[in-house]
């Protein structure tokens, strides 16, 4: 069995290595997995936080930093 790093649930952790997840290492295969693709990324995992929200008490913006705060944004060129 690969280790794909997935959540378990209601808790949230990583099955791999008990972490909170998305841990590292799903972050970084979430990365490569997307690759050019940011918004798709950023679409599944809030779809992923509003899952979780259901089931954790932590504040909404400890959420939100959780899931999506480490998603590179590319600079928005101006013209």
């Amino acid at each position: 069995m690969s280790e794909r790093h997935e959540p378990v649930t209601p808790a949230w952790e990583c099955r791999d290595c008990g972490q909170s997840w998305p841990c590292p290492t799903r972050r970084q295969l979430l990365l490569r997995e997307y690759g050019p693709h940011p918004a798709n990324l950023s679409v599944y995992l809030a779809a992923c936080l509003t899952a979780a929200t259901a089931d954790l008490r932590s504040p909404p913006a400890a959420l939100r930093e959780r899931f999506l705060g480490w998603i590179p944004h590319p600079r928005h060129r101006v013209f």
